[in-house]
């Protein structure tokens, strides 16, 4: 049976972590628990997971300090279950959930195809850290 619950206070358990992983850079075992120790303690994040059959298949990470405009954090699905709906039903759930006026995320070359599969506006905002990775800042209007 697949179901997305609340997952904030379960975010550190391995397999999650592991999803979690998947949309962090240089996701090693240190930065993914100091990631999560920083969303548990902010009262202004909100965690979900998709599970199916004990197995976590993806996470979604938002700031709701905004409830008019939620921003999301970090947005992953396992590599195993990618191109299968998942990411969309996270974000979905979070737009019944909040019913927020937009959501915003910002992403690299990696997730942008994405978000503009979903209806995100994207707008270039070049290297933006100087890296040679170009980053985009994608919006959703919601109403």
């Amino acid at each position: 049976m697949e179901q997305i619950i609340e997952a904030k206070s379960i975010l550190k358990n391995s397999d999650l972590l592991s999803v979690l992983g998947e949309s962090v850079y240089n996701p090693t075992k240190e930065r993914l628990m100091n990631r999560a120790d920083k969303y548990i303690i902010n009262p202004n994040t909100a965690i979900y997971t998709y599970k199916e059959n004990d197995t976590y298949k993806g996470i979604i990470v938002i700031d709701i300090s905004n409830i008019n405009a939620i921003e999301i954090l970090n947005i992953a699905v396992s590599a195993s279950f990618q191109k299968s709906g998942i990411g969309s039903s996270l974000i979905n759930y979070c737009i019944n959930m909040f019913h927020p006026d937009e959501i915003t995320a910002e992403t690299d070359d990696d997730a942008v195809e994405f978000y503009k599969k979903f209806g995100f506006n994207i707008l270039s905002l070049g290297d933006k850290y100087g890296a040679g990775i170009m980053r985009y800042q994608c919006t959703l209007k919601c109403k």
